[in-house]
């Protein structure tokens, strides 16, 4: 109900809701009870879910994906499928406006509890509690719009000339009724977007109207490729004698010295080396603050018959796998997906920073605009010529009052800030105008 105040001139002077009437703590739970019939209040779309990706309209799908991240591809997203990632499970969405498909979202759910926190972040938050206790009130079965083994806004494709604000409450209400449908496989409590950048939070400020909480992702280090390079030495030549020649004495040089070769893997190697590579991902998972997904050994050459988008570069000494990184192909960007190396080789060789470079050199045989190296090792990124870019989370719990202990949750990762290092010999380097990676951009 609107009332108006009105001066001498008879005109309005002041607009005021009956909200604004009521005494503080009531206003707030006005405002709480607002916020849940905004989240229950249907946008007049027609949805559409599955748990397979198959059993949903193909064309329908491709005309909201076409042009969008690869990792809203059918093709894609039928790989990840095969490769069964435990704990892990898919959930898919299309809207409609009529007949006109206006909305396409990938969803998963995983199942997460303590055991997926390194102990050494976790003890000044367990101290005093009983282990098993804890386990069971943390675990969370967690709805994830976006794909947990990527960077990037790479949940939501939305038709061209949607408005918005319709748009995101769409995504709201999906959220919604998938939620309330996974009570049947126990409750879902968490409710995650993922990753946003500085502008796509102001376009989807509609979500905080409904319960959801912004929250910082940590930057994510993005190199610009000058569109001159052609192989990796015109990159190397880019940058100015200190840093080229660290480059060729730390990381180059004593590889070859080992008589250690980096090349690309093939399907057929990438199966055989399968269990060899998942053996040397959990090495560096193991060093991981935070572990929300772990990968089984079929995803690797799941992800290799997408041979053309997905490549998989190896360090090998004689016929020994020492390292290995998965480089994702998408558009005008190369990122930088799952490293596995041995922690025993790398107290000799720096097989962590040489796989780096492999995706620089993919970047620029690909032509591409930017390589997206990820969100950890701040500093060495940042000596390669990477720029930070920030990251956002939309977070939501079931129980209000949990909303603040999700924050807490997400906070144990410690989001350091990026050094700033500029390697290149000109004042304007390619990575100095480095936007959002394009799966971070709006769709």
């Amino acid at each position: 109900m609107w009332g108006t105040g009105r001066g001498c001139s008879g005109m309005p002077t002041h607009l005021f809701s009956a909200a604004e009437l009521l005494p503080p703590p009531m206003r707030d739970a006005l405002t709480g009870l607002e916020r849940r019939h905004a989240l229950r209040a249907p946008t007049g779309l027609s949805f559409v879910f599955a748990d397979q990706l198959a059993l949903l309209n193909p064309a329908a799908w491709d005309e909201l994906t076409a042009h969008k991240t690869f990792l809203l591809s059918r093709r894609y997203l039928d790989a990840l499928e095969r490769a069964k990632v435990p704990h892990l499970s898919h959930r898919y969405v299309l809207a409609f406006d009529g007949s006109r498909p206006v909305l396409a979202m990938a969803l998963q759910i995983l199942d997460v509890g303590v055991d997926r926190l390194r102990p050494g972040t976790t003890r000044g938050f367990i101290e005093g509690l009983d282990t098993a206790q804890l386990e069971e009130r943390v675990r969370q079965r967690v709805l994830v719009c976006g794909n947990l083994l990527s960077g990037g806004l790479d949940g939501v494709a939305f038709a061209e000339g949607l408005e918005p604000t319709l748009g995101w409450r769409a995504v709201a209400e999906a959220l919604y009724r998938v939620r309330r449908a996974e009570k049947l496989n126990g409750h879902t409590n968490l409710v995650v977007v993922k990753d946003l950048t500085g502008g796509q939070v102001d376009a989807s400020r509609a979500l905080e109207g409904m319960s959801y909480r912004a929250m910082a992702g940590g930057p994510t280090m993005v190199l610009g490729l000058d569109p001159t390079w052609r192989t990796h030495d015109d990159y190397l030549a880019g940058m100015t004698s200190k840093h080229r020649s660290d480059v060729k004495r730390r990381i180059v040089g004593p590889l070859t010295e080992a008589g250690v070769r980096v090349t690309r893997l093939t399907v057929e190697q990438v199966r055989h080396f399968k269990h060899r590579m998942q053996a040397l991902h959990l090495e560096v998972q193991d060093h991981a603050s935070v572990r929300p997904i772990t990968v089984g050994p079929d995803y690797w050459p799941a992800m290799a018959w997408l041979d053309d988008v997905c490549v998989v570069h190896g360090v090998l000494r004689g016929d020994e796998l020492l390292g290995f990184l998965l480089v994702q192909v998408m558009g005008d960007e190369v990122h930088a997906a799952q490293i596995g190396f041995s922690r025993e080789a790398a107290k000799e060789l720096p097989l962590y920073l040489r796989l780096l470079h492999t995706a620089v050199e993919e970047g620029i045989a690909r032509r591409a605009r930017r390589v997206v190296l990820g969100r950890t090792a701040l500093e060495p990124k940042a000596r390669m010529g990477a720029k930070p870019v920030d990251t956002f989370l939309w977070v939501r719990h079931r129980v209000p009052v949990v909303n603040s202990l999700a924050r807490g949750l997400v906070d144990l990762v410690r989001h350091e800030p990026a050094p700033h290092i500029d390697p290149f010999k000109r004042i304007a380097s390619p990575a100095s105008d480095v936007t959002a990676p394009a799966a971070s951009r709006p769709s």
